[in-house]
């Protein structure tokens, strides 16, 4: 029984320093779903608008009415030039892409236009390897309406001061609940072409749409209006001033930022199948191992997390030494070391949970990116 007991608070403890294991988040690289190796200066194109349509659609005293907004031209190159600064955005995030700013493309007014350029016998580009430029199909619509519903409503009449009166009453009536609405609906082509040579690397035609709406007939409302109705009769008798209801302070997004929201959407995917990406992944630090350079991991000195814990390896191969080891060269790209390090680790210890999912994320890369499967088999 003895014995029993002292197993039971072992095995407590060991689940108290696991649970108790330094958490941090690497920031680790991920790699294109395309072969872009031999691209690294982009330069962005024109983005071309094919379709811009705008509506306002308004309901008076049960009469909807829908008007669309011209749009000029000057507006239509503000939407193209507000989509076009999205995808920048984004690539200028990467660290694998270069992005090169020059007037050569950007005064090109179509795809067709690019193409014609490129093409052109004797045609040498100069500090760009590809293009990237883009067409669009945009459509909002804002709506200013109202939703209508039959409810049976109680009231409470409250009694005279000489208890006279007094009774309940319950009334059907028509509740108006004004709301207001926008939906906008984006489809992007991006199309990524290297000049030299000259073929057309990724190309893909995604659309997103974008809803929002505030007022209208709210849920759960209807459930308390009889009790609310009831209370403000019992105020009416004794206030002599009616109160006031607030509007909510929440407001309908503007033009500008549905369409920035619907490309930046839309410009993520694309950017994750040509150009390495950065994306946190949440994991924890060992219990043991050296603790100068678990300070190091968590400021993400990688680099010098490494030089410390390949000393100490050298000598010592602690267990948790060699799986921080495999964390630091995840979260600098080099896939083939880190998982090196982890088996080395979980061949030692199988029973260790960390170990164990350390080898599964990398394992499950290497299904999932064909690049990342040769760069693991290079090793």
């Amino acid at each position: 029984m003895k014995h029993l007991f002292f197993s039971s608070m072992l095995g407590l403890n060991l689940a108290l320093l696991i649970g108790c294991a330094p958490k941090t988040s690497l920031t680790v690289q991920r790699p294109a779903e395309i072969d872009t190796s031999q691209i690294r200066n982009v330069a962005v194109g024109s983005f071309q608008v094919e379709t811009l349509r705008s509506w306002v659609t308004h309901e008076r005293e049960g009469r909807w009415e829908s008007q669309q907004m011209a749009l000029t031209p000057a507006q239509q190159a503000t939407v193209a030039r507000a989509v076009r600064a999205q995808v920048i955005n984004l690539l200028t995030e990467t660290p694998y892409f270069q992005v090169v700013f020059t007037d050569e493309f950007t005064a090109l007014e179509s795809d067709e236009a690019l193409q014609q350029l490129v093409s052109a016998e004797g045609y040498t580009p100069q500090g760009v390897d590809a293009v990237l430029n883009g067409r669009i199909w945009l459509e909002v619509q804002r709506t200013d309406g109202v939703d209508l519903s039959k409810e049976s409503l109680d009231y409470f009449l409250p009694p005279r001061r000489n208890g006279v009166g007094g009774m309940n009453l319950s009334i059907e009536e028509v509740i108006w609940w004004p709301y207001k609405a926008v939906h906008g609906s984006l489809a992007l082509e991006l199309k990524l072409t290297q000049l030299a040579p000259t073929r057309v690397v990724a190309s893909t035609l995604d659309s997103r749409t974008y809803a929002h709406r505030i007022g209208g007939s709210p849920a759960g409302f209807l459930e308390g209006a009889a009790q609310g109705l009831q209370q403000f009769a019992a105020m009416s008798a004794s206030s002599p001033e009616p109160e006031t209801l607030g509007l909510p302070d929440e407001v309908l997004p503007s033009f500008d930022q549905v369409v920035a929201d619907l490309a930046s959407s839309i410009a993520a995917q694309f950017v994750k199948r040509v150009a390495v990406t950065r994306t946190q992944v949440p994991t924890r630090l060992a219990a043991g191992g050296d603790e100068t350079a678990k300070v190091l991991m968590q400021s993400e000195a990688w680099n010098t997390a490494i030089e410390r814990l390949q000393q100490i390896t050298a000598s010592n191969a602690n267990l948790d030494d060699l799986y921080h080891l495999g964390l630091c060269f995840e979260a600098i790209g080099d896939y083939g070391i880190a998982r090196n390090f982890y088996r080395d680790a979980w061949r030692q210890d199988q029973e260790n949970l960390m170990y164990a999912q350390a080898l599964g994320r990398l394992e499950r890369l290497q299904r999932e990116f064909p690049q990342l499967r040769q760069q693991l088999q290079s090793r």
